[in-house]
């Protein structure tokens, strides 16, 4: 059975905590770091301590914290096309594909 359904999506950027988030999946093959700009602003956080991430965006999304992220990645954020997106839960994932998919196209 299908359901189809609406939802009103809020994003606020920045000013919380990402503290007990992980991967819970990966933004569209080939997203640009400048069509994450474009959808959610600049990043929040640059180099992490250990090195591993470049550049991170921190927000909630009704309310759940999520973080867009180039883990372990080689190449500047600018040239990077690999994006992992965390939470807390796997709900995260579907809300922050359908945001930006709404805010893109």
């Amino acid at each position: 059975m299908k359901v189809k359904a609406e939802i009103e999506l809020k994003v606020e950027m920045g000013g919380v905590s990402h503290d007990g988030t992980g991967c819970q999946g990966y933004l569209p093959a080939g997203t640009r770091y400048e069509d994450i700009v474009r959808v959610f602003g600049e990043p929040q956080l640059g180099v992490s301590p250990d090195g591993k991430i470049k550049a991170e965006w921190v927000g909630r999304i009704n309310g759940l914290v999520f973080t867009i992220y180039d883990y372990k990645s080689r190449l500047e954020p600018e040239r990077n096309t690999d994006w992992h997106i965390g939470g807390r839960t796997r709900l995260i994932l579907q809300l922050i594909l359908a945001y930006f998919e709404a805010v893109m196209y």
